[in-house]
């Protein structure tokens, strides 16, 4: 028997590969029984209608705006990641001024990065599945 895994909108999350599936004897919770040779996906919608009296069962793949919907979350997801592992630049700065340290030099370069990723998804040409993420200051 081969699965999709649902999430809690109907999504496919997990898709048991042909391989495996003589190894499962029985559905896992929030999961559908899928053909051997069916073309589903991650991210696919599993629908349900009733069509003259009829209850029909069918995978949808995601439309464009729902991929990219969810490329640009994973976006996001990463860049604030950039953000936060470059934190404590701003707390070392703040160490050096009050010790008087001159790190001018040092502190435009991670404000220009810190900028340039702000500036990421209005550059021209911007796709956020590859994106070219600014280098970080040494």
């Amino acid at each position: 028997m081969r699965y999709a895994e649902l999430d809690e909108h109907g999504k496919v999350r997990f898709v048991l590969p042909s391989e495996l599936a003589g190894a499962y004897k029985v559905l896992p919770p929030h999961a559908v029984e899928i053909l051997e040779d069916a073309d589903i996906r991650v991210g696919d919608k599993y629908m349900r209608e009733t069509i003259d009296g009829k209850a029909l069962a069918y995978f949808a793949p995601e439309t464009k705006g729902e991929i990219d919907a969810r490329v640009k979350a994973a976006f996001d997801i990463e860049r604030a990641q950039r953000f936060q592992e470059t934190a404590w630049v701003r707390e070392r700065h703040a160490d050096r001024e009050e010790m008087a340290i001159d790190d001018d030099v040092n502190w435009r370069a991670w404000l220009a990065y810190w900028q340039a990723l702000r500036d990421m998804p209005e550059i021209e040409g911007f796709d956020a599945r590859n994106p070219t993420w600014p280098e970080i200051p040494k």
